[in-house]
């Protein structure tokens, strides 16, 4: 069956809108915590105050990147007001996008069964709904290099590889060519105006490494694509010199030296440090992020590994390239913070769309309609997709036999004293939902709706796998992990924010301190307090009787008791919370005269 561009078109927008609608339904408007995204939410302040080119963090020092996120952000806070919502919507709106651009490229690229797949197994994985959610740039980012590497592939792909499954041809002619270079070029240039050189390094790194192993080598210093990236540095570079000229010698500075060369040299040449970690570091991370369809990634090993009388699709080496490429970059560089792996995970999609579609025309004895005898490769490959399938329906049911049994028994407090302390609150809101009445979700309703998912989720696959039906095979594991992406994100962790978050403390705070006067914060600053409080506060490291110093300070309670008492004498606390976090309680301190 031949889909025509419109068709493809179509289910774009209803995929764009499926994962949208999905992302607003796992609470964006629970309260902030200590995400390091919120302690970013001054340059959203200094915008609307009128600071659009070099924006600062209120309190702290300029942007480290370059400011679109915080600009997207104005335009949201502008719409819906100084909430919670308002800062996640570019990150919600973005990643709804990509998962979008992932469906139709690949049904474009690969057929319309891999888009469906890789669009699904996008949007249900920890890492990046957890990424969907952050108001900071990182989503922004992967929507852009996303774009920017699928612009490439129709590029650069050959005349000869169309889809076969499409009405839409390889961009053989050069005006369909120069299309996708403009398209790379733009949004190469909005990924470095979102987060520096990585919008126009991670594509090119791309499309450079796909080139070397296809072993292009001429096409590597083609002028169209010469012009492609010098378009791509002039769209960023037009921020830079505009922030140059507002900031001087002291933004380069901090822009070039302090936040992007000390992050990727080792320190023992003069690194910061920053996020040093080893080599191996992501690998463990992407595992667990992109669970629960990393269960699928030996099938996808054994799938892509090299096999003598058969070629890979093209668009399938692509992905190959796009993935390794951004993962081995990141890997490689000295500065390994987990967020940064993100970009990797549209491909990583896409891989797994391929590998569920591979699995389902080897079980069924087919190749694109023509009967396939299977060898010893196939037999492995179908085996390593079955034991992935039999590991999440055995976890699925393993998980909701755990649960009832704490629910009716209680968690073995030997357990409970071994876990993290954010583990232990995650238990007890977890046994706390079961006291609650069945009529206010998400009670006992929500908790039992979760357990029969998971428990059908398990069902599905195991009828899949008793039918050697990969597809539903597969929709088992897509039910599993619905289930479990809406429990952890719409229940599980806003309970979690409503007992660390310090919004009800900023309120009061503001309530109890008189209008026009300066709060200051001593030590280390609750970036939740800035966002909740009407202005920013002023930070200060030391306590001071000093009639000259601020008449109120918010500060934690083990610092003002740790304050020398000379320091702290004239200082009473008028006001105290204790939220549930690691940091203890909270008081708001007035000089007295």
């Amino acid at each position: 069956m031949r889909i025509s561009f419109r068709r493809i078109l179509a289910e774009g927008a209803a995929v764009f809108a499926a994962a949208f609608a999905f992302l607003l339904a796992l609470a964006p408007t629970s309260p902030f915590t200590r995400e390091l995204g919120v302690c970013e939410s001054g340059a959203v302040r200094d915008v609307l105050a009128g600071n659009i080119i070099l924006p600062h963090f209120l309190p702290g020092p300029m942007v480290h990147v370059p400011p679109l996120y915080w600009w997207t952000a104005a335009l949201a806070v502008h719409a819906f007001g100084w909430t919670e919502i308002a800062l996640r919507m570019p990150s919600i709106i973005a990643a709804a996008l990509t998962c979008a651009i992932v469906f139709g490229w690949a049904s474009v690229a690969i057929n319309r069964r891999t888009g469906c797949w890789a669009a699904a197994s996008l949007i249900l994985c920890h890492f990046f709904l957890d990424a969907a959610h952050q108001p900071r740039m990182d989503s922004m980012l992967a929507l852009f290099v996303t774009a920017a590497a699928v612009a490439f592939e129709r590029a650069l792909r050959p005349s000869s590889d169309a889809a076969p499954q499409t009405a839409i041809p390889a961009p053989t002619d050069s005006r369909s060519r120069r299309m996708s270079l403009a398209l790379a070029a733009l949004t190469m240039g909005l990924g470095i105006l979102t987060k520096g050189i990585l919008g126009i390094l991670l594509p090119g790194l791309v499309a450079g490494f796909y080139l070397l192993v296809r072993r292009r080598w001429r096409d590597l210093f083609r002028i169209d694509l010469i012009v492609t990236f010098f378009i791509a540095l002039a769209i960023g570079l037009s921020w830079y010199v505009a922030a140059y000229a507002v900031g001087g010698q002291k933004f380069l500075q901090w822009q070039l030296a302090m936040n992007l060369w000390s992050r990727f040299i080792p320190a023992e040449a003069g690194g910061a440090g920053y996020c040093a970690h080893p080599f191996w570091y992501f690998t463990p991370h992407t595992i667990a992020g992109f669970l629960p369809w990393s269960v699928y990634l030996p099938a996808l090993a054994l799938y892509a590994w090299p096999r003598r009388g058969r070629q890979l699709p093209e668009a399938v080496v692509f992905t190959l390239c796009w993935f390794t490429a951004i993962f081995v970059f990141f890997s490689t560089s000295h500065g390994k913070c987990l967020v940064y792996i993100l970009p990797a995970f549209p491909p990583l999609a896409v891989m797994t769309g391929v590998t569920i579609d591979a699995a389902a025309s080897a079980l069924s004895g087919s190749r694109n309609g023509a009967p396939v005898a299977p060898d010893s490769r196939d037999r492995a490959f179908t085996s390593a997709f079955t034991i992935g399938s039999v590991a999440v329906a055995a976890a699925a049911i393993a998980i909701a036999l755990a649960a009832v049994a704490a629910l009716i028994f209680g968690v073995p407090p030997a357990l409970t004293m071994r876990l993290h302390p954010t583990d232990r609150r995650f238990l007890e809101i977890f046994a706390a939902l079961a006291t609650r009445s069945a009529a206010a979700p998400p009670g006992l309703l929500g908790l039992i709706v979760w357990l029969f998912a998971f428990a059908a989720g398990a069902i599905v696959a195991i009828v899949g796998l008793r039918r050697r039906r990969a597809q539903i095979e597969a929709a088992g594991v897509f039910i599993v992990a619905a289930a479990g992406s809406f429990f952890w994100f719409a229940v599980m962790n806003p309970a979690l924010a409503q007992r660390e978050t310090l919004r009800d403390f900023a309120r009061e705070a503001a309530l109890t301190v008189p209008p026009g006067s300066t709060v200051a914060h001593l030590g280390l600053s609750d970036c939740d307090l800035n966002f909740y409080s009407p202005r920013p506060l002023t930070p200060i490291y030391r306590l001071s009787c000093d009639t000259n110093g601020p008449r109120f300070v918010v500060a934690r309670q083990l610092d003002f008791a740790a304050t020398p008492n000379p320091n702290r004498s004239c200082f009473t606390p008028i006001l105290e919370f204790s939220p549930d976090d690691s940091n203890g309680p909270r008081v708001l301190l007035q000089r007295r005269p």
